[in-house]
């Protein structure tokens, strides 16, 4: 059985922007939103799904809890129903990242999304 099937909710490599030219022109050329906890750039693309990309910096935390918020962003950003349409989303972490509640997060997404 291959892994996507065993685990259909599964964040694969597909969903994640990886290069560093993808993420560098996702931050320069796409749309900025600035919340108090995190910074968001949106980006259309050319495949057919939504890509997300994560930086999080020493300044949210320790290793666990930069983990820790990592999981909780990618979460968030797999369950928002607008996941159809094709965008590279670029997320930066700040200090206060570490406080959001999964909700908050989801809201983020939510409005975010809706604009684009």
């Amino acid at each position: 059985m291959h892994p996507v099937e065993a685990h259909p909710h599964r964040f694969t490599r597909e969903d994640r922007l990886r290069q560093k030219a993808l993420i560098q022109r996702t931050i320069q050329q796409g749309r900025k939103k600035v919340f108090p906890e995190l910074i968001m750039y949106t980006l259309p693309n050319t495949v057919s799904h939504p890509r997300l990309g994560l930086a999080v910096s020493r300044k949210v935390g320790n290793a666990v809890m930069r983990n820790r918020v990592k999981r909780r962003l990618r979460e968030a950003f797999r369950l928002q129903e607008q996941r159809s349409t094709a965008l590279d989303v670029m997320v930066v972490a700040r200090n206060g990242a570490k406080k959001l509640s999964m909700a908050a997060m989801g809201a983020y997404f939510r409005q975010l999304l809706r604009k684009t």
